[in-house]
């Protein structure tokens, strides 16, 4: 049991951005729109601003941050420990898939 625990964690780790995904979904169909004096959006526009709203409030109390560095720890402890037991294939693949999302968020913030 203790083996699994980081492992339920590291997936765990991924739930915020599943969450501003989600919620960039929802706003496609439902609109986003700041306040009264802000006309609504929909389609991409919402989901690019909502998505990115919600990055922004989980970078400010530090959600994303906390779950990159766990990650990014996760990996290396992995990495470490079975050295010898992984192909260079698995190892390029967990790397990509750990800084995929960050990489994301970056290009996000690029293009608005």
């Amino acid at each position: 049991m203790k083996k699994k625990i980081p492992t339920i964690i590291l997936i765990l780790s991924f739930a915020p951005y599943v969450f501003c995904l989600g919620y960039g979904i929802y706003s496609m169909f439902n609109g986003f729109g700041l306040g009264l004096l802000f006309s609504k959006s929909y389609g991409f526009d919402a989901f690019m601003g909502s998505t990115i709203l919600m990055i922004v409030f989980l970078c400010y109390y530090p959600v994303i941050p906390i779950c990159i560095i766990y990650q990014l720890v996760y990996l290396t402890v992995f990495l470490i420990k079975n050295r010898h037991n992984i192909s260079k294939k698995t190892v390029l693949l967990i790397v990509s898939a750990v800084l995929l999302i960050p990489v994301i968020i970056v290009v996000f913030f690029v293009t608005s």
